[in-house]
C-alpha cells in the first residue's frame, strides 16, 4: 500500500437524500452491512417508516438504529474531505463530467480523511443544487433498455467494489497447472488403464492423446489435477491388487 492512502472502510458514510420507500433503506442497510460499511446518514427523512424499513433491514437493523438525520445535504456532508453523488441525469448545470465506480474507488483510495457516496430519491435521484454540493458526479453504467438501478443495487455495487479493495480477505487463487503437471496426471491415467488390461483394444499412445486434450481444455487447477492423479493412482492399485 502507498503511505498515504486508505486502508480500511472507516470512515465511509453513505448517504440517502429524500429517501422515499422505506423497505428501500433497509435493504440499503443490508447491502452496507455485507460489505462492511456502518455509516448511514438520512437526509430530509423525516416521514420516513422506520419500523417498516426495519423489516428488509433484517440483522443489518443495527445501521438503521444508528442512521444519523440530518435536515439537509451540507449537514451530512460536514467534515468530509470527498464526496460522490450517484447520478445517471446529465444536464446544463450538472457535472462537466462522470466518474465509473472503480475511478470513484481509486479517489476514495487515494485520500485518508471521510468520505461520502450520496444518493438521491428513488423517483428522481439527486437535483442539481444537491449534486452541485457534492465534489465529484457518478456514474454506473446500464442497459439504455432499462437505465434504472433499485437504490440498493446502487448501495451494493459501489460497496462491493470498496470492501473488494479495502478489506476483502485473502482467497485462494486459481493455479492452472502446467505443462509437466499434465503429462504427470496423464501417465497416471495411462498406467491406471494399462493395469486393467484396457489397451488390448486402444493403443497407450492414441489414449494419452485423448486425454492430455481433454484435460488441457478443462484448464485444471494444481488441487483438481492432483486428486485426479490420487484417483488414477488408487484405481492403478486396486487392479494390481486385483
Amino acid at each position: 500500500m502507498v503511505p498515504g492512502m486508505r486502508t480500511s472502510l472507516e470512515g465511509l458514510r453513505v448517504v440517502l437524500v429524500r429517501p422515499q420507500e422505506p423497505r428501500n433503506v433497509g435493504q440499503v442497510c443490508r447491502a452496507m452491512k455485507t460489505m462492511g460499511l456502518e455509516s448511514l446518514y438520512l437526509v430530509g427523512a423525516e416521514g420516513l417508516d422506520r419500523r417498516e424499513a426495519s423489516v428488509t433491514a433484517l440483522e443489518a437493523r443495527d445501521l438503521l438504529e444508528g442512521a444519523v438525520a440530518c435536515g439537509g445535504l451540507t449537514e451530512a456532508l460536514r467534515g468530509t474531505v470527498l464526496s460522490a453523488g450517484l447520478s445517471r441525469r446529465r444536464g446544463r448545470w450538472r457535472k462537466y463530467f462522470a466518474l465509473d465506480p472503480e475511478q470513484l474507488v481509486e479517489r476514495i483510495i487515494a485520500v485518508r480523511g471521510p468520505c461520502a457516496l450520496v444518493f438521491g430519491a428513488e423517483a428522481d435521484g439527486l437535483t442539481d443544487q444537491e449534486l452541485a454540493c457534492c465534489h465529484l458526479a457518478v456514474r454506473i453504467p446500464t442497459s439504455p433498455r432499462f437505465p434504472s438501478l433499485n437504490l440498493s443495487h446502487a448501495v451494493q455495487i459501489l460497496a462491493y467494489l470498496l470492501f473488494r479493495r479495502l478489506s476483502s480477505p485473502p482467497q485462494d487463487r486459481f493455479r492452472p497447472v502446467g505443462d509437466h503437471e499434465l503429462e504427470q496426471v496423464v501417465g497416471t491415467i495411462v498406467d491406471a488403464l494399462a493395469g486393467l488390461g484396457f489397451f488390448r483394444k486402444a493403443s497407450p499412445g492414441e489414449m494419452g492423446t485423448f486425454w492430455r486434450d481433454l484435460l488441457a481444455r478443462a484448464a485444471l487447477e494444481k488441487r483438481e489435477a492432483e486428486r485426479l492423479r490420487r484417483i488414477f493412482h488408487e484405481i492403478r492399485g486396486l487392479a494390481r491388487h486385483r
